[in-house]
């Protein structure tokens, strides 16, 4: 039994009588009208028990956003109480029709149980009111079914817009009471926002797991719902856990370079392209043409750009390179970007060859990247500067194929 009811209070005494009796509460708070307020003497008559009865009042019934900012009152009552609001019932039989949507709009988010008291026999031809006796408590007609709806859209163009993090705060906000469908629905869709969200993050293997929960989930959903624009969504979102995969297989989990790991970055680079995140991209960018280099160092020399030994370095670059590249401490020398792909042109390899045709392109590049608030100074990366960059790197680096995350139908 509810602890707590809020009402609507007007019309006919009985079907509140009714709906009173049913739940027992310890406590109601109303919401009434200057001239409805006197009939909640008639409403606790006939009760063998009396609840300790609040009032909110609106000055005008036939206003909503006078009702509506009354029936927040009552709201904001049983919230100071600290009462649980699945031990709250609201009940918006009583009152004018704008006092009704008023108790609705302002009590819908939360998770309170809904009653409403209605009956199939009315006077006036069935038309009129409820007949005494006659009254039936309806207990699953929440209004919340219907605004869930609504919700699940605004999942959609979120989750299309990537903003997975507000997909999966809406979800958990709406986990309750929700129609079977849509509770289906969420099921598959808040483990695939939760993985795309991973793997904007950088967390592949977390990535792979939630994807996998969510593809079984959407399996069980199609089959309740056959739907061909979700099947062509499974697949897409199969073709990404595939390139996913690769990436965790061929790196040893992100322990070891690879160049699917360039194809990555440029991926996510893009996408924050699209969300007009230039700062962000332009980092993701630098960090894949700085991969590049550190892929094809590592196959020709053996060892990665940041633990080199001297011994290995071209004759004609060594002394330079162990001047201002030793690690203070160390024998070992950390090669920076440039430096990279001077020793991969040096050994004659085509990426240190191609890098230098396009030195200055690149060079204004690092530019750009070193005068980004994200780096070392302030100047925020304009539309244009990305789309050069993003096409000169993406030229270079030889990817030419793109992917985005798939769109739900």
């Amino acid at each position: 039994m509810p602890k707590t009811m809020i009402m609507s209070l007007g019309g006919s005494p009985e079907p509140l009588t009714r709906s009173i009796e049913a739940n027992r509460p310890e406590r109601i708070v109303f919401l009434a009208s200057h001239d409805s307020v006197g009939l909640a003497g008639a409403v606790f008559e006939p009760l063998d028990f009396k609840p300790h009865a609040e009032y909110e009042i609106t000055e005008d019934p036939n206003i909503l956003f006078e009702c509506y900012r009354a029936a927040r009152r009552c709201v904001d009552r049983v919230t100071r109480y600290g009462i649980e609001p699945r031990d709250v019932t609201i009940d918006y039989t009583g009152g004018t029709k704008v006092m009704t949507a008023a108790v609705i709009l302002a009590t819908v988010g939360k998770p309170y149980g809904f009653n409403y008291v209605g009956g199939r026999e009315r006077n006036k031809g069935g038309l009129g009111t409820v007949m005494d006796g006659r009254e039936k408590l309806f207990r699953e007609m929440s209004p919340w079914s219907v605004f869930a709806e609504e919700e699940r859209r605004q999942v959609v163009t979120l989750f299309n817009r990537r903003r997975f993090a507000a997909v999966l705060e809406i979800i958990e906000r709406c986990s309750w009471d929700l129609p079977v469908r849509i509770e289906n629905y969420f099921r598959f869709v808040q483990p695939m926002a939760e993985g795309f969200l991973f793997w904007e993050q950088f967390k592949h293997a977390a990535t792979l797991r939630r994807l996998d929960q969510g593809l079984l989930a959407l399996k069980g959903y199609i089959k309740a719902y056959p739907d061909a624009d979700l099947d062509a969504f499974s697949k897409q979102v199969g073709e990404c856990r595939t390139f996913l995969d690769r990436v965790v297989a061929n790196t040893d989990g992100l322990k070891k370079l690879h160049f699917l790991l360039v194809e990555d970055l440029l991926n996510n680079a893009r996408r924050r392209v699209m969300d007009r995140r230039y700062d962000d991209a332009t980092a993701r960018i630098y960090r894949a043409l700085e991969l590049y280099g550190q892929v094809f160092f590592e196959r020709v020399a053996g060892c990665s750009n940041g633990k080199v030994r001297p011994e290995i370095i071209p004759e004609e670059l060594r002394e330079e390179f162990v001047r201002k590249y030793r690690d203070p401490g160390k024998r070992l020398l950390k090669l920076p970007l440039t430096a990279t792909f001077r020793y991969l042109k040096s050994v004659g390899h085509d990426v240190g060859k191609r890098y230098f045709e396009r030195a200055e392109e690149i060079k204004k590049i690092t530019s750009n990247r070193n005068e980004s608030i994200l780096a070392h100074g302030i100047k925020p990366i304009s539309e244009h500067a990305i789309d050069t960059i993003f096409k000169t790197v993406s030229e270079f680096v030889q990817v030419t194929d793109f992917f985005d995350f798939p769109a739900l139908p």
